[in-house]
């Protein structure tokens, strides 16, 4: 009994220490997580319905989609750059700095009615984002392996919807009781709260832990520890060599694009690969996130309503956490191929229903396929980078997701003030069954082909029938 019974402790020891996600993932989970409270409490929640009542049109919002996503563009490859030379902690501090004043003038645009503070807030809002999230894809890839890659990318999505499912849910009750431009100031006060849980990253501490985790981990271990007073040295952000003017510089001298396609060239056919398919998950994304709001405002529901609608397209996404290790099982590029199959039959279903409980299920539908396929395709593109190019490969891979964005803004946008709406939906999602159908059948048979050619050389490692019977 006795032996059964460590035995089944062992098994149970073992599971949770495969389970466990590393501790500085943990930090930066929380970080991220307070982050994007601000942003699901108002900023991207009610994003397209705001920019719209501003702007009066949807070719307003087109623009402004495609402004945000050209900034992202230009800017994704520089912090990459910088990322690899060890900023890491002062292009998040300079990023939420930023978005702190993008949060202001979100405001006040919406105050005043003005679409110069809107342009002034989406700008801010690009170069923001650019420094921030690439900065994150870098601290969690530093954090994975060959066995966890899908995993690990899996609790990155999973806190950022986390964040949007609970503060689109509190903004469905507070929009009641306030107007929309002030849901934009929660965007101030998260990014303030995040700032100091930024404090807490072991990759801005010159030891292991900080003071805060020492006094948790107090009967565990002894350890002394010393807070990396550089993340307070604002002389190092904004001094005459400092990161800022580092980054401004990298950002014009297009010193880093030169490196990128450098790099790239010694990457083969793969990388362009897996960089497409980040690409079009970011297309079938942006266009989920800019038009499907708009389905629902033309439907005539409330904000309350709309907040609701943004809570469930991204509660697929928190569940990354458990089906973030599904793309670690099987061919990521075959996943990948039947999941995008998948979602252009629901965006053909989108175009043909359109009442609220048809938009509700199939924009639930639509999203958990995106939810699945973003930890893979990113799994897909750190798995093939080199470690020591992996900051400027996550910069490459952001920039993968602007192009699609772009293309997703733009193309989309223009097609919907030609045929309308719904015909828009049915015209994507033919155009993704077919493309992804077209990918599946060339996959399949490139792996007939190699198993026929791997059999062919063992039968021809194998001796004659005449020579094994002497």
């Amino acid at each position: 009994m006795k032996k059964k019974s460590t035995t089944l402790l062992q098994i149970v020891g073992n599971w949770k220490k495969k389970a466990a996600l590393p501790i500085n993932i943990r930090w930066v989970s929380i970080s991220l997580f307070l982050f994007m409270m601000g942003r699901g409490l108002g900023g991207d929640t009610f994003f397209s319905v705001y920019v719209k009542s501003i702007l009066g049109s949807g070719f307003g919002l087109m623009f402004i989609g495609t402004l945000l996503a050209v900034i992202k563009l230009f800017l994704v490859i520089p912090v990459g750059v910088m990322n690899d030379q060890g900023n890491a902690r002062y292009l998040l501090l300079a990023g939420k700095l930023v978005y702190i004043f993008s949060g202001l003038f979100y405001f006040l645009a919406g105050m005043h009615s003005s679409p110069l503070l809107l342009v002034l807030a989406v700008v801010l809002n690009g170069i923001a984002s650019s420094m921030m999230f690439t900065t994150y894809r870098v601290l969690y890839g530093k954090g994975t392996q060959h066995s966890n890659r899908s995993k690990i990318f899996g609790f990155y999505f999973s806190s950022i919807n986390l964040a949007y499912v609970i503060g689109a849910l509190l903004s469905a009750f507070l929009v009641s009781y306030l107007e929309l431009p002030y849901m934009y100031l929660f965007i101030i006060i998260f990014a303030l709260l995040s700032l100091l849980q930024d404090g807490k990253i072991q990759d801005f501490i010159k030891k292991k832990f900080s003071k805060s985790w020492k006094k948790w981990n107090f009967l565990v271990n002894s350890v002394d520890t010393d807070v990396d007073v550089d993340l307070c040295n604002i002389r190092k952000l904004f001094g005459k060599r400092g990161v800022i003017v580092r980054f401004s510089k990298e950002a014009v001298s297009f010193a880093s694009w030169k490196r990128m396609f450098s790099t790239l060239k010694s990457y083969g056919r793969s990388m362009y690969t897996a960089l497409s398919a980040q690409a079009l998950v970011s297309f079938m994304n942006y266009v989920g996130f800019l038009f499907i709001p708009i389905i629902a405002n033309d439907n005539n529901l409330s904000l309350s309503e709309i907040a609701i609608l943004f809570a469930v397209m991204r509660l697929p996404y928190v569940i990354n956490v458990l089906i973030g290790g599904f793309g670690d099982k099987y061919s990521k590029k075959i996943l990948i191929t039947i999941l995008v199959f998948i979602g252009a039959l629901l965006y053909i279903l989108l175009g043909l229903y359109h009442n609220f409980w048809a938009i509700i299920v199939l924009s639930f539908g639509i999203s958990l396929v995106i939810a699945m396929l973003s930890p893979v395709t990113s799994a897909l593109v750190i798995g093939y980078a080199r470690p020591k190019d992996r900051g400027l490969m996550s910069g490459l891979q952001e920039f993968a997701s602007r192009i699609g964005e772009i293309i997703g803004s733009l193309v989309f946008g223009m097609i919907v003030a030609k045929i309308g709406m719904d015909d828009s939906f049915i015209v994507l999602g033919g155009a993704l069954a077919v493309l992804s159908m077209y990918l599946l059948v060339k996959k399949l048979m490139r792996i007939k082909t190699k198993d026929g050619e791997a059999k062919k050389e063992v039968e021809a490692q194998q001796p004659l029938p005449f020579l094994q019977n002497t």
